[in-house]
């Protein structure tokens, strides 16, 4: 008598008597480890929930506090003057923003050509030109206005918060990635309508050291900052001083598209170099 085939009645019997059926005790245990993996699931997506919102906060508060800063001034400009405005945004942006970060990054790897001397130099021509182009820059107040529009969380456990700008019934986008430092939030890159500031420095400054050196940027640099009217000496607070940490996971190597989102490659890419 021949041998049943796989697809034999005798075969097909055989196959679905000697099948078990799931015992409940195994019904229960598949169900609980389930459940508790959905309860996992549940308690992680939570847990990124209060982050993105905690990080959000003191985030969004900088900008809030640097956007109620420049309309206050803005009121104020004609009895102010540009040396008043400056001297009131000093402080301001030096608590929102990681000046001596961003700096570095502007220069990617080209920042190991500088030495000790020309890095601080460099440094504090660069803290010059950001207060002055803000007090140069936000000379009136004709009702303009400022809108947080939205923040949260980006990639590389930075933070982001999109605002906008209402002007002559025009609404400008100027988004803000921020980074902690030394465990505050400070801004490290400004996106003005789709066009990453950082991005621009960085193909500005790169550019001017391979043409004409350290010592060639630095005369240009100063020169640059003769365009303005007389720049007040303000010094530094003590509180608001600028980071000078290594973070390699964050910072940049050359290049980088002017025409980016707020999480730009500027930021995303790295660059090991040395922060003294």
């Amino acid at each position: 008598m021949p041998a049943p085939t796989p697809y034999s009645p005798a075969c097909m019997r055989q196959g679905l008597m000697g099948r078990r059926e799931p015992s409940q005790g195994n019904v229960m245990k598949s169900a609980t480890r389930l459940l508790k993996g959905l309860i996992g699931a549940a308690v992680l997506c939570a847990s990124i929930s209060v982050w993105t919102v905690a990080a959000a906060a003191p985030a969004r508060d900088v900008v809030q506090n640097l956007d109620d800063a420049l309309i206050a001034t803005m009121k104020q400009a004609d009895t102010l003057g540009f040396e008043g405005r400056y001297k009131k945004l000093a402080p301001v942006i030096d608590d929102a923003f990681d000046l001596n970060r961003i700096a570095r990054l502007a220069l990617g790897s080209s920042w190991e050509k500088l030495s000790a001397e020309q890095r601080i130099q460099y440094q504090a021509m660069f803290r010059k030109d950001t207060v002055a182009t803000y007090a140069s820059r936000f000379n009136g107040y004709s009702g303009q206005s400022f809108e947080i529009k939205s923040s949260g969380d980006a990639p590389g456990g930075r933070a982001q918060v999109n605002t906008v700008i209402h002007s002559d019934g025009k609404t400008i986008p100027i988004n803000y990635v921020l980074d902690q430092s030394s465990g505050d939030w400070k801004i490290v890159n400004v996106v003005a309508k789709g066009v990453s500031d950082l991005a621009l420095k960085r193909g500005q400054y790169t550019s001017s050291i391979r043409e004409n050196g350290p010592d060639g940027f630095l005369n240009q640099y100063q020169k640059q900052l003769a365009k303005y009217p007389s720049i007040p000496d303000v010094p530094v607070a003590e509180s608001s001083e600028t980071s000078t940490r290594p973070s390699a996971a964050l910072e940049a190597s050359a290049g980088g598209a002017a025409s980016a989102p707020a999480s730009d490659s500027v930021l995303d890419k790295t660059d090991d170099v040395d922060p003294s």
